[in-house]
């Protein structure tokens, strides 16, 4: 365990400041995608095994959660427990949702966790410090597995250096996010990579003179990392998805954009067999926001994409790999649903068929963030919820965590029905060419 004074601290990220790193500039040669909407006609809501919120009188929101052994681990922000302050909020749930433990930690005016790694015997924690000048420092901490610290950093140079979430690696972690060091403000990609302890390796920053953002990463088979986000190449504010291979020195690979002539921001990917599957948003002119998935083989070239939701805005913020190797896409949905915005998760398969899809909420506002598989057709969906029962509470953005495990299976089977409907007329059809075809020959003869 190593434990870092507000002295030493200080001389770390004063040192830090002077170390990074700004590496060659990233490319811009946009690779287009298929941004033609595939409208969803079939998104009924799940059946709820259970539910839970977590909260108190100010906003909470959770983030991200993950499996443990026992139950899950949700991470994410809370203003009700220290007044006035914005603190980061780990709890512990058992398998049913029921707390089993919950901790705080808080750094400067304020702390946010955003992203929690599964260390077996503990857990490393991902998020961000707010500083009351309005500056931004990137936290994270290692806690045992009962939420106690071990140890914690903090990065930054008072500007703005923010975290989303970070890759484990064998010897370490690399955080991603992003940093704003030039006088108009605008972000470049930050990829720092830190040892077990907490130490800082390498620092690296990535993009030209327009905003860049890395929001989640994977391992490539080779060792290196793939990371994905938006950029702005034209400086229009206009993004493009990116993805991004870096080696384990953190020197730029490769990097590919992707999208269209409107917005396109990337914000989850998660390993394929055979490469990435990314999703985030799209947005044209004239249109709302829809969810745009893509896959890319390991090399960065499209082997599909899609654009999926209704009429109104529907955007994804979270996807993983399934266990019969399709993908799950978690976010949040205007165009279906009871209710103003509800969690949303659709099936995707690794050929790019939307296999089936499903809310779940009332008449509030729900945002979903992240999705565990816990069985067949089952899973737990983690994000934040409108207060239940405060009516009042409706869109004054003052959340309570919000986790809750779905059964999905009726949508499944709803779809599979169709399915069997219209594979039935197609046979029907064809049998009834055939005879036509045969009573045709033999009036002939």
């Amino acid at each position: 365990m190593i434990k870092i004074s507000h002295l030493k601290l200080k001389i770390l990220v004063t040192l830090l400041a002077f170390s990074v790193t700004l590496t060659a500039g990233i490319s811009y040669a946009q690779t287009p995608v298929s941004l033609k909407l595939e409208a969803l006609q079939n998104v009924p809501p799940a059946t709820v095994i259970w539910q839970k919120t977590y909260g108190g009188s100010a906003d909470n929101r959770a983030f991200y959660s993950l499996p443990v052994a026992d139950g899950y681990l949700v991470v994410g922000s809370t203003g009700s427990i220290v007044a006035n302050t914005t603190v980061g909020w780990v709890l512990r749930l058992d398998s049913n949702g029921n707390a089993i433990w919950n901790k705080t930690f808080l750094e400067g005016s304020g702390t946010e966790i955003r992203y929690a790694i599964d260390l077996n015997d503990s857990f490393l924690l991902v998020g961000n410090e707010f500083l009351s000048t309005g500056a931004v420092n990137g936290y994270v901490a290692k806690i045992d597995s009962q939420g106690n610290l071990l140890w914690k950093i903090v990065i930054g140079n008072d500007e703005v250096d923010k975290f989303f979430s970070a890759i484990a690696t064998q010897d370490g972690f690399v955080l991603l996010g992003s940093s704003s060091y030039d006088a108009n403000g605008d972000s470049h990609a930050t990829v720092i990579k830190i040892d077990l302890q907490g130490n800082i390796l390498w620092n690296k920053i990535y993009g030209n003179a327009t905003d860049t953002v890395a929001r989640a990463g994977v391992l490539a088979p080779d060792g290196a990392y793939a990371v994905t986000g938006f950029t702005d190449p034209r400086g229009e504010g206009n993004y493009d998805f990116i993805l991004m291979k870096i080696d384990s020195s953190g020197n730029l690979i490769w990097n590919k954009t992707y999208g269209g002539t409107g917005t396109e921001e990337a914000h989850s990917m998660t390993k394929a067999s055979d490469g990435y599957v990314i999703v985030g948003d799209s947005q044209s002119a004239g249109t709302d926001i829809h969810a745009l998935v893509i896959k890319v083989d390991f090399t960065g070239n499209v082997l599909w994409s899609k654009t999926i939701g209704g009429k109104n805005a529907d955007s994804p913020a979270y996807v993983t790999s399934s266990s019969d190797g399709g993908y799950l896409v978690a976010g949040f949905t205007f165009s279906f649903g009871a209710g103003n915005r509800d969690f949303w998760l659709f099936k995707i398969s690794d050929s790019g068929q939307v296999l089936w899809s499903c809310t779940q909420g009332d008449a509030g506002y729900q945002e979903a963030y992240s999705v565990i598989e816990t069985g067949k057709n089952q899973y737990v969906m983690t994000g934040w919820t409108d207060p239940p029962g405060r009516p009042d509470l409706i869109g004054k953005a003052q959340y309570d965590f919000y986790i809750v495990k779905i059964d999905a299976s009726q949508t499944n089977s709803d779809i599979s029905s169709l399915q069997v409907i219209i594979s039935a007329v197609i046979v029907l059809v064809i049998l009834l060419s055939a005879f036509f075809v045969v009573f045709k020959f033999r009036h002939r003869k």
